[in-house]
């Protein structure tokens, strides 16, 4: 069994460090800003490696971005995957979620054939949940998307355990497909000591539009159809009014007066 892992390099948000928007771009300035694996990509890695753990599976990481990104390939090594493939190129940068999926569908018909594909559910910093079903379109397979567990049966089948409308949902489903998972649905493991050792000079197959030979007219910033017209940091205004009131009800009128001055 052969399993792509799509995976992200994002900006460690939790931190509570400073970012800045690149003032041409609208995208965040990722220098200087220390960086993680998408959290929901990390979740779907530890999917693959349990069905690697049980049922044996060549489990291959591929990520787009600047080359920096090889970090996170060289974590997915530490953790017992067995390749990874970095898309990165000049060309590519600026990329929406239309033109992602073109370059990673690319990437893995360059890697060749497969059984499945694990995403996250979505991104940290772009949250759009897109680029996974993108990658299926492309491909012209099936998507189950909200997937909390992938468990494969002897008989060559899936059973997909998702969350749908509140409830859980059991699909059966053959290769190949997509699947994407929500963050927070396993623990994934720590990287073993062999891992550790093979990473520590790992560095990923490289990509570059040269190989994928994409019309760049359908990449990157200028290909893109999508544009971000401004991104800003929310403000929060911690500021506080004290009030007595003595009756219930003239605080319930004034705090719907508050609540309407504020909109």
């Amino acid at each position: 069994m052969k399993l792509i892992v799509l995976a992200k390099q994002v900006p460690d948000i939790e931190k509570n460090v400073k970012v800045n928007i690149d003032s041409y771009t609208q995208s965040i300035k990722r220098e200087g800003v220390p960086s993680i694996m998408n959290p929901s990509d990390k979740n779907a890695l530890e999917e693959a490696l349990k069905i690697k753990d049980i049922n044996g599976a060549e489990v291959i990481v591929i990520s787009m971005g600047p080359p920096q990104a090889n970090e996170i390939l060289k974590e997915a090594i530490s953790m017992g995957a067995d390749e990874c493939y970095l898309a990165t190129d000049r060309e590519f940068a600026g990329s929406d979620t239309l033109s992602t999926s073109l370059i990673l569908s690319e990437a893995i018909r360059k890697i060749g054939d497969f059984d499945f594909i694990f995403t996250g559910k979505q991104a940290l910093d772009g949250d759009t949940g897109q680029v996974g079903p993108g990658v299926a379109e492309r491909f012209n397979i099936p998507q189950i998307l909200n997937s909390k567990s992938i468990e494969v049966q002897q008989c060559g089948t899936c059973i997909l355990t998702r969350e749908f409308m509140g409830l859980e949902e059991k699909i059966n489903i053959k290769t190949s497909a997509l699947v994407s998972f929500n963050k927070n649905i396993n623990t994934p493991r720590l990287p073993t000591l062999r891992g550790m050792f093979k990473a520590k000079d790992y560095k990923a197959k490289i990509l570059t539009n040269s190989d994928l030979k994409l019309n760049t007219e359908k990449i990157g910033i200028n290909g893109s159809p999508t544009k971000v017209v401004k991104t800003f940091k929310h403000e929060i205004d911690k500021s506080v009014t004290k009030i007595n009131i003595d009756k219930g009800i003239e605080m319930f009128d004034l705090i719907i007066s508050k609540i309407e001055e504020v909109k």
